[in-house]
């Protein structure tokens, strides 16, 4: 009978004091199993700005619908600087995140840096997509 309260005891400590999934705060849960984790990569993209336009704001698609006109107020204005963090965000909660068009975090990450730091600019589409 002891015993057996003692696994009650033991097993409501563990529930009571478990935390809650941070949705703010992404990077803060710990030890995430791959459920946890694909629904912290989604508490990341949920991240939104007032610097970034809805049409920029990256989504599970992996689309960055950023035109070549439209490149530097994406790059000078916040929104490049707002989607690194949500790319960061990601990469703590789960590193092989892949979006729906199959382009990855570092494809995301190189389509920014190409497009705000060179005179190629940006194409609406990242590099993943566009070169396979």
């Amino acid at each position: 009978m002891a015993r057996k309260w003692m696994v009650l005891s033991v097993f409501m400590i563990l529930f009571c004091t478990s935390k809650a999934e941070n949705k703010t705060y992404p990077t803060a849960n710990n030890n995430l199993s791959p459920i946890q984790a694909w629904r912290s990569a989604e508490y990341c993209l949920q991240n939104t700005s007032t610097k970034c336009w809805d049409k920029y704001t990256l989504t599970d698609s992996g689309w960055l619908n950023v035109t070549h006109e439209d490149g530097h107020w994406f790059c000078t204005e916040g929104c490049a600087e707002h989607t690194g963090w949500v790319l960061d965000c990601l990469f703590h909660v789960k590193k092989d995140y892949w979006f729906a068009n199959k382009a990855t975090l570092r494809d995301i990450t190189d389509t920014i840096n190409l497009g705000c730091n060179s005179t190629q600019g940006f194409s609406g589409v990242s590099i993943h997509v566009s070169q396979g």
